[in-house]
């Protein structure tokens, strides 16, 4: 039998969407059909994202995923929605996260930002008996001693996805995560132009390169589509077998 995923006619909200991973699982959503709508968090980003697409135009509108009116605001031009991508996050580097104020603006980002999302977003989502993918990491798993915020909040995001599958089982809404190994995008730039760090990382990693922001949409796009209607509760790698070793 031949697989075709079609997601004609869903609509999908991805936060920080406007680049990155975000991006490439917009991208790979419109392919599938879906009408997306990313945000960013400045307006800069919102201006800067490419939302004309090979396969539509998106829509992009700016979100502050820490600020509660910010949400609602860009929500009320979201009518009807089958998909929700939480996928905004933050890093602070330099090991800046061991101050505790750093620390907790990590946490409200990734963490807390995730779930009021979820939150804002459930009743549409019963209505469409949708489904949420939340984006957790590597680190979720494994302990980072530059990033304890990012880390911890990774590793909460997994353990968040399991307790909110369960909850909302009833109401027919999937929760699903993907957790992205070492995918080449901006943000991650810096770490593959270090000749060490790059070849310690393709050391640990069994095939050998790093992965695209596309790669990671076309897992987004089985997790978010009916192929997926008896997963929930689940954490998926997309890491080039990182994890296993």
């Amino acid at each position: 039998m031949a697989w075709q995923i079609d997601l004609s006619g869903k609509k999908a909200l991805v936060t920080g969407g406007a680049s990155g991973i975000g991006y490439g699982i917009a991208c790979a959503l419109m392919e599938a059909g879906a009408t997306v709508t990313v945000t960013a968090r400045t307006s800069k980003s919102v201006r800067a994202c490419e939302t004309e697409t090979g396969h539509g135009t998106l829509t992009a509108l700016q979100m502050d995923v820490t600020n509660d009116l910010s949400i609602e605001e860009a929500l009320e031009s979201v009518d009807d929605l089958d998909i929700l991508v939480n996928n905004a996050g933050t890093a602070i580097r330099k090991g800046l996260e061991f101050r505790v104020d750093r620390f907790a603006e990590v946490i409200n980002t990734n963490l807390i930002g995730t779930m009021r999302l979820c939150h804002e977003c459930l009743g549409k989502l019963v209505l469409r008996r949708g489904c949420i993918l939340n984006i957790a990491s590597m680190y979720s798993f494994y302990g980072n001693p530059l990033l304890p915020g990012y880390g911890a909040s990774k590793a909460a995001v997994v353990n968040l996805t399991m307790s909110l599958a369960i909850a909302w089982a009833r109401h027919g809404v999937r929760v699903n995560a993907i957790a992205p190994g070492w995918i080449e995008t901006k943000m991650t730039a810096p770490v593959k132009d270090d000749r060490v760090r790059h070849d310690t990382i393709m050391a640990r990693t069994p095939m050998g390169r790093w992965g695209t922001p596309e790669e990671v949409g076309a897992a987004a796009v089985y997790l978010c589509s009916p192929a997926a209607s008896f997963v929930t509760g689940a954490t998926l790698a997309v890491d080039g077998g990182y994890a296993a070793v």
